[in-house]
């Protein structure tokens, strides 16, 4: 690894662990963790409730990324049917291209509506997920993301 994508992750990390602290701080009554696939390829989830974080990485050859995200899911969990629930939040996130060519090019930024269905197993301790959030860039132009549309699958289990 170059010198731009240890400073990175090591900035994402301090990042995701201050909000992880800061948020744990008011009490919420029931946090998950989990990992999910998608957009990029993986992704490592906390959600302490009503919020949901996520650190990842793209791997893919010539567009490597770093990835952050944080929602905020006013409603949380709506029950549709037995162990069905949706969910929908409104958030942002960010992209850091370690190994970009210019310095102008290293960060992108934007929100995203969150849209998922659950399905909740082992009285509610395990979570199935599949999530889209549309996207919109803010930085560094606002524009529609070369990614317009985030997709998840995921695992996501309480942490009480």
């Amino acid at each position: 690894m170059n010198r731009k994508t240890v400073i990175a992750l090591i900035i994402a990390v301090l990042l995701t662990a201050i909000a992880v602290q800061n948020v744990s701080a008011y009490g919420y009554r029931q946090s998950r963790i989990g990992f999910g696939v998608g957009t990029p390829n993986a992704v490592i989830i906390y959600r302490p409730a009503p919020f949901d974080f996520r650190f990842g990485y793209d791997f893919s050859e010539g567009n490597q990324f770093i990835f952050l995200s944080g929602d905020w899911r006013p409603t949380g969990n709506i029950q549709i049917n037995g162990p069905l629930y949706f969910y929908f939040g409104i958030g942002g996130y960010a992209k850091f291209y370690p190994e970009a060519g210019s310095s102008e090019d290293w960060f992108e930024g934007g929100t995203r509506l969150p849209l998922g269905l659950s399905l909740m197993f082992l009285d509610n301790v395990g979570e199935l997920f599949i999530e889209v959030a549309p996207g919109f860039d803010l930085y560094p132009k606002p524009a529609f993301s070369d990614d317009p549309v985030q997709v998840w699958a995921g695992l996501t289990f309480a942490i009480r």
